[in-house]
């Protein structure tokens, strides 16, 4: 029988650390998926911090690190500069990267900093209790929340393209076979850009955490695509340091 698909040889062959439907599992794996086929494994590092995000660095075969939360591109920062041959992948989550590190990320930013982040956005906190972050939606219930979250929720990848120095910002999602091929593109490009270009690029990524939002795993494709998808929109927002209107494609 043809082999048409198996688990990426750079993922260890221990259990998930993730719950189940997790989405922090499924973008990892896609983005190993990536490193494996761009055949840049030699040279790639994976930055994590504190929180679910970062329990992927102990699942790799590869090069990987761990911070204090949102302080991962403060170690991007320097460990890019000491090592420019590397190609360095930043995973955060929303609370990590657009709360408690939204200085350091902003900042990075601005500086133009040659790595990539990707930031998975679940709308909430998931390893300390399923407290609201920056990006939880209007009326959504969390521990912080009792009867709804009130106001708008923070734009992140918006935010990160108002920046002169980003090369690349785009926001994709991962529910669907079409959406993963978006992704898998759009992190193909922003890898690519920061190597041949010593470019800064930002994605975030739409995801949901059964275990806090209380939305059931088998719920969560359609959450994404009628709830979530309502108040962040997929697409670019940059591509080449310039404004872009196109649909991640």
């Amino acid at each position: 029988m043809e082999k048409i698909y198996g688990k990426s040889a750079l993922l260890k062959d221990q259990p998930t650390p993730y719950c189940e439907g997790c989405y922090h599992g499924l973008i990892q794996k896609l983005c190993f998926e990536v490193v494996e086929e761009m055949q840049i494994a030699d040279q790639f590092v994976y930055g994590g911090a504190v929180g679910c995000n970062g329990m992927g660095a102990f699942t790799v075969n590869l090069d990987a690190y761990g911070t204090c939360h949102g302080r991962c591109p403060c170690v991007g920062t320097a460990l890019k500069r000491l090592h420019p041959e590397s190609v360095l992948m930043l995973y955060q989550g929303d609370g990590d990267a657009a709360s408690i590190g939204l200085g350091d990320t902003l900042h990075a930013a601005n500086r133009g900093e040659a790595f990539t982040v990707v930031m998975a956005n679940n709308s909430l906190y998931g390893m300390t209790g399923g407290q609201a972050s920056p990006t939880t939606l209007p009326g959504m219930r969390t521990t912080t929340t009792r009867k709804g979250k009130e106001g708008p929720p923070m734009r992140v990848a918006e935010l990160v393209a108002t920046l002169d120095a980003p090369y690349y910002v785009a926001r994709c999602s991962v529910h669907s076979a079409k959406y993963i091929l978006q992704f898998k593109k759009a992190l193909k490009y922003a890898l690519t850009v920061q190597m041949e270009y010593g470019a800064y690029s930002f994605i975030e990524v739409l995801a949901n955490c059964p275990t806090s939002s209380g939305i059931k795993p088998e719920d969560s494709m359609r959450y994404i695509e009628e709830t979530a998808m309502k108040y962040f929109p997929v697409r670019e927002f940059k591509r080449e340091g310039r404004p872009s209107g196109e649909v991640t494609r």
